[in-house]
Parts: structure tokens; sequence; C-alpha cells
């Protein structure tokens, strides 16, 4: 789910100084990097690896961004169409009311679910009679260094941020024949037909119908060792799909081993306790630990001296014979040598780090960020969308070590926003989504005339890393919470708003935004009031098909997001001078659409999820939806709106995990909480289309922030201080009109060209302060009394 919103910046290792771990009792006997998986963590944005294992088996567990099993469960019921839901929940159908589960294979499968590609173990039984194992980690790159006596051993690992390329740099010192060898291993997939589910899916066991996946299988020759699996074929691999990771040593001889269809090949994870240990955390590891596997092996002769392993990961998506190309990358790197893969790693993510950082500061810490633009240093996956997305995954395929995931690891579609990496600038790591969206739009586009018999185009609840002729079905409850197309488009033109890429908006964004609003031009009902109702849909996530559709009609979120959807396409046609009579009709419907429901209590009306309802704990924070994800409630509102907003957030009642909503809510309200940390929204805010600067900061903030977004095309830096608000610069990328509130009550702004030096006309409305900009031009915004 989107509320973790992680950003991996380096190509190596975890972020951080340098630091080393001597000791690691707390981890278990014998290890000094934890005795399962876990943080110490290296990847490029398509190739993962964790560093875990006890000391004498230094482990790597290696994940890829595209390995899926893609089957999809058997359709074992007709897709049902809007008018068959309409019927049933009239005639009060146990199949479909309040949110029973008619389609149920995403509970009954654990597939689709991303799989690991297996371990890299470096085993080190020379220490298993004494000696030590060191971790140093770096920024680029982790090193372990093993004594025991005359005998030591440096590895310097890194995943490449150039090429698809785990790196291991090797010198031993006196070491013997058989003191070092590296095993790759991959155990035979532990999901059962009729064994457990993930709990996250069901508490039951899985069905009975499907087979469980080959082995795997492990070879050698001349150029090489690796091990492969190959999964089934499906629609997005017709030919089938598989994943070969192989290793090349360079510097030394081995003498390598092969097995296949063994048990105990692999480093065993070991917990403290498995099994479902929260709502997210889950561990089944002892069926892994207990599988037959694959193994390829190589052992070292006697070193003293340099070394090298170079590892490669490679599927189907990236050649039809991953084999071969994992032995040509292989042979490429060997004959450029590591201290040039090093140099090339190196400079890749100096280039990085030399782009524009967005920052952001407070004296006592509260928020700390320097980053640079674009928040993605390296490019190595290929241009489809089969890997991670990591605006709505919900778990990084790249990272996975386990058979199955919390919910399939899957696409969530009904919790994406993308504005903090919008204000940050992190553009490129919007792109996979993107990607992912444009791609579905034909099953969308079928979904709304199978389902619906409309024009356009209606997204899914979930999805996958996959292909198929429609959406894929997941829960027909959830996934009428109308909404959905509106809110995953809504990324599209909030990346347009804060670039005003025009070619990204007629190429990408448009058409999106084009067939959503089509469908809701087909879909939303104009009823006798003159007003455009949203009828039926679903509250998400709660309350479910009603009988008689008492309670799926007119949700806040379905108005807000779907109104915000029909005004996005209608602006961008004109911005674009296409479509100019639909574009129309969109602003019509949009201007007509029903206030937002609310509910009587004794200190007043608040605002509900859906008209007619009484409040409930929600899972998702519906009834505040206008202020995010709509952006229609802010700062900028009417008064009496924000009032209301206010009162409805002293009410709401929204489960615990999930709320981290209301921290955004509180932000866009300009309510400063410490206990709910900072992040760029408490320091500058254009949703509404006014840039507000520091609008959700204690009065007493001292702290700042340089080249953070605007929407408008804006790049702004300010600080605060004791008086307030100063240092302000707003560049212009488009040359956009700009609009400031006011940053120092009951005082004048000036704003002056700083390219020139000249002052600029300004015109005041109340608060607001308004200006002509031009593209590539800096202005600085002072208080008349500070000139």
């Amino acid at each position: 789910m989107i509320g973790v919103m992680r950003v991996l910046l380096m190509a190596s290792v975890l972020i951080g100084t340098l630091c080393t771990v001597v000791n690691g009792d707390a981890f278990g006997d014998g290890s000094k990097l934890g005795l399962e998986p876990g943080e110490l963590r290296m990847s490029n944005d398509d190739v993962g690896v964790i560093l875990w294992g006890p000391d004498e088996c230094p482990t790597l567990s290696i994940g890829k961004s595209d390995v899926w099993d893609r089957r999809l469960p058997p359709t074992e019921r007709p897709v049902l169409t809007a008018a068959d839901m309409e019927r049933m929940a009239r005639a009060g159908d146990p199949d479909l009311i309040n949110g029973r589960a008619y389609y149920t294979g995403y509970n009954s499968y654990d597939f689709p679910c991303p799989k690991p590609v297996g371990q890299a173990i470096l085993k080190l039984p020379f220490l298993k009679e004494g000696g030590t194992l060191t971790t140093e980690q770096g920024d680029l790159a982790t090193t372990l260094i093993a004594k025991n006596g005359p005998k030591r051993l440096e590895l310097r690992i890194f995943v490449s941020a150039v090429r698809n390329l785990i790196v291991i740099d090797g010198e031993g010192v006196a070491l013997e024949a058989g003191d070092v060898a590296i095993r790759l291993w991959r155990h035979q997939d532990t999901i059962v037909p009729g064994g457990d589910l993930h709990p996250t899916l069901n508490k039951d066991y899985a069905a009975t119908d499907f087979e469980q996946l080959a082995g795997p299988q492990a070879a050698t020759d001349d150029q090489a060792f690796w091990v492969s699996q190959d999964f089934p074929a499906e629609m997005t691999f017709p030919n089938g799909f598989q994943v070969v990771f192989a290793g090349r040593l360079s510097g030394t001889d081995a003498a390598y081993d092969v097995a296949e269809s063994e048990r105990h090949l692999g480093t065993p994870m070991i917990a403290p306790e498995e099994g479902q240990l929260s709502p997210i955390l889950f561990k089944r590891h002892t069926p892994i630990n207990e599988a037959p596997g694959a193994a390829a092996t190589a052992t070292l002769p006697a070193i003293d001296g340099a070394f090298s392993l170079l590892i490669s990961v490679v599927t189907t998506q990236d050649d039809p014979d991953p084999l071969n190309r994992a032995k040509v990358e292989l042979e490429k790197a060997a004959r450029l040598g590591t201290a040039y893969l090093w140099d090339e790693h190196n400079a890749q993510l100096d280039a990085y780090e030399d782009r524009p950082h967005a920052r952001a500061w407070s004296a006592d810490g509260a928020i700390a960020l320097d980053m640079p633009w674009g928040g993605i240093p390296y490019h190595v996956r290929p241009a489809g969308y089969y890997g991670d997305v990591p605006l709505c995954s919900v778990d990084s395929t790249k990272f996975c070590f386990q058979d199955s995931g919390r919910w399939h690891g899957d696409f969530h579609l009904n919790e994406v926003d993308a504005t903090v990496p919008c204000i940050q600038r992190q553009f490129d790591w919007l792109d996979p989504y993107f990607r992912m969206i444009q791609t579905m739009l034909p099953m969308a586009q079928m979904n709304a005339r199978e389902v619906y018999g409309c024009a356009g185009a209606m997204y899914p609840l979930v999805h996958y890393p996959l292909k198929a002729e429609s959406v894929i079905h997941t829960s027909v409850t959830w996934e009428q919470s109308m909404e959905i197309t509106a809110l995953l488009a809504r990324p599209f033109w909030l990346r347009f708003l804060y670039t005003w890429d025009m070619d990204f908006l007629a190429t990408q964004a448009y058409p999106v935004l084009r067939e959503g609003a089509r469908f809701y031009g087909d879909y939303l009902k104009l009823e006798d009031d003159g007003l455009y109702h949203v009828f039926p849909t679903v509250s998400p996530e709660h309350r479910g098909i009603t009988k008689d559709l008492a309670l799926n009609k007119n949700t806040q979120s379905g108005i807000t997001l779907i109104r915000y959807h029909l005004r996005a396409a209608a602006r961008a046609a004109a911005i674009l001078n296409v479509d100019q009579d639909e574009a129309s009709e969109w602003q019509s419907i949009a201007d007509r659409m029903p206030e937002y429901p609310t509910v009587d209590t004794p200190e007043g009306p608040i605002y509900i999820d859906v008209a007619g309802a009484e409040p409930m704990e929600y899972n998702i924070a519906v009834p505040l939806t206008a202020v995010f994800w709509g952006d229609d409630i802010g700062l900028d509102s009417p008064r009496e709106q924000v009032e209301l907003a206010k009162r409805t957030l002293e009410q709401i009642d929204v489960w615990e995990p999930h709320q981290g909503y209301l921290k955004t809510v509180r932000r866009r309200l300009g309510i400063h909480k410490p206990e709910d940390g900072m992040n760029v929204e408490n320091l500058i805010q254009s949703h509404t289309g006014v840039i507000r600067l520091f609008p959700a900061v204690s009065h007493d903030f001292e702290g700042g922030f340089e080249n953070l977004g605007a929407q408008g095309a804006f790049v702004v830096s300010a600080k605060h201080d004791a008086r307030g608000p100063c240092d302000i610069t707003i560049q212009s990328l488009a040359g956009n009109a700009c609009t400031v509130h006011v940053p120092w009550p009951g005082r004048d702004g000036i704003v002056v060209d700083a390219t020139t030096g000249t002052e600029v006309a300004v015109s005041v409305d109340g608060e607001l302060l308004h200006f002509e900009t031009e593209s590539g031009r800096i202005y600085e915004l002072t208080a008349s009394s500070d000139r």
C-alpha cells in the first residue's frame, strides 16, 4: 500500500555514514548479519540484494523486479455486469450484499505474486573454528572482512548502478583450498495445492486445482555456473518465462559441483517466531528451509591475492534466451574488469548527486530532506512495466525472499498519491507507474464496455504486472468504488501541473484522462434535480453493495475525485486545443455534481462517507477525501467548508494502521501536531492553485526549504524564523501566472525580478498576491517593510 513511500536513492547499500559491526549477539549466535533477511540492502532499479546469514555463510538473497508467478486463478463465475449487480442488490442476493465475495480467486490462491530469484551463499568454512566477521556499510558498497589467524578474506560487494550486475571484489591472504566456496541456490516453490494461504488473503487453505511450479535447475560450463527457474506460459509471456542467475569467477580457478532436487543446500532462515506476527508481517521460512532445490557450487583453490565474482540476473523480459544473455553480460563485465565497473558505478552515482537537490530542514531536526531531483540514479530495467511500481506496489519484488506476499504483492490502485514525489520533483520515480497505467488502458476500455456498457475506460481495484484481455476482477464490491479511475489518473495530471511538460500531457496524461472522462460522461446519472449523481457506487472498503442500493449513491470520494478528473480532462483538452465539444460537456458535468454528503451530530454537521449513512470506524478516511485526495477543500476554501472539515476530523474514527491519512488532512487544514512528524507539505502547499508557504508549522518554527516544486511549474525556496517567512524565491519554469498567499499578515508583498532587479507589478486580492512571470526567471518576494 502506498502508505509506505520508500525511494531507494543509492544503487548500492544503506544510505548513511560508514559504520562497522563487530559484535552481533542480538542477532543470534554466530551471526553479525542476522539469521534471516533484514535491512542490509543493495539495489539498482531492477535487481535487489539483502545481505544476511551466519558468519561462515554470508548470504545474498537476490530478487529482481520482474520475477513473478503470473498465473491467473481460473475464472469460476461469469463477469458481473452493472445491470446484474443492480438486479442482485435489489433482490438482496447474499452473493453480493455487504461486501460478500462474488469473485473468490483473489482469496483462494497465493498467485499471482512476486517470487525470489535465489541465494548466493559465500561459504567460509575457515571461520567455523573461530575468527571474526566484520561488516562495513558505505554509501557505495558493503565490505565483509573475515579473519582467522593468518587467514584473511576481504570482499567488497555492490550492485552496479549501470548494469544488471552484482559485483564481489575479493582479496585473500593465506587461504587454503576449500576455505572459500560460492553457491548459487534456489528452492523449489512452496506454494502447493491445498497448502496454507497467506493470511492477508484468507484464513483457510489454498485451492487444489493447480500444479506446483517445476523445480529449479542448475548447471555449469567453462563460462559460468548458474541456476534457472521456469514459469508457465501465460498471456504476458506466451512462450513461458524464465529467470537465470549466473556467476563467473575471475582471477582464480574453481572446482564446480551441481545438485538438483536435494534438500538443505541453502542458508536456512531462522526467525524466533513464524506465522502472522502482525496484520502486515508474515514469516513462512520453514517450508523454504525444508524444500528441495538446485545448487551450483564453485569451490576455490588456495588464494593469496585478488579475485572477483560477477553475478548477473536475466529474465525472458530481458532476452528470449536468458542464459545466453547472462553469459554475454558476464563475459563483457569480466573483460572490462572490476576496477572499471567500480569507476562507472561511482561516476553514475556522482552524476546523480550533481543534480539539483530538494532540501528541507528544521532546527529541531523534525525534517531533514536532502534528495536529488529525479528519484532514481539508474535505469537498467527494460522499458516494459512488468516489475516494481513503487507508487502503488504492496511490496518490492526485488527484495522478495518468500514465496508469497501480503495481498499478492499486487498494485493497489485505490490508495495512490503522487503529491509528495511531485513537490520533491521525483518525477522519474513515477515513470513505471505511468507506463503501467498506459499499458492497462486497453484492458480498462474493455472493462468499461463489458461491465458497464459505457465508453471510455474504467480501471480496476487491483492489478499485477501481467497482460490480460480485460481487467482482473478481485472484489466485485470494492472495485465498484467508481472514483478508482479518477484516483489512479490523478498522478498524470499532478505531474503535468508541477512540470508543464506539454509532450507528457499530450502523449501520456491526456489519453488516460480523456478515456476516464468519457467513461464518467456516460456513467453519471442526470436526475430531475439537474445534477449528475454517482450511482451506483461503493464507499471505498466500507459497507459494500447494500440492499436496494440504499447506501450506494454519492460517496464523498466519488464526487470529489470524479469532479477533479472531469475538470482536469477538460483543462487538458483546452491546453492541447483538442476535443473541445467533449471537454465542454465534461466541464458542465463537473459543475453540476452534488454537494458532499453530511450527517448531523450534537457538535454540528460533519461530512459522511456516503449519503444516508451513519459514522463508523473507517478503513480509509473517506469523509475527508475532498481534503485528501480530492484537493478540493483546503486553506483557500470557503470558511464554512474548512470548519466542517475540521469538525469531521475531530470526530472521525479511522482504523489505526491507516491513520497516516489523517496526518495529511491535518497538514492541508493548517494543523500542526508534533506527533505527526513533518514532511514537505508542512512547508509548502499548492494543490488549491495558491502557493502557501509554511502552512502547517508552529509560529516559532525555525527552518526552511530549497528547490521544492509547486503547481504551475514553479520551484520555490524559503526560510522561516521568529519573524516569519523570509528569503523567498520562486523560479518560473513555464511562464505561468503565479498566485501566492501573502505570508506576512497585514503587510504588503513586493516581487522583484532577480534577473533584472526590477520590481514586478502585482495585484492583491485579500490575502492573495498575483503576478505574471516569464519562463526561466527567478522572483524574490519580500514584505514591504523589509525593504
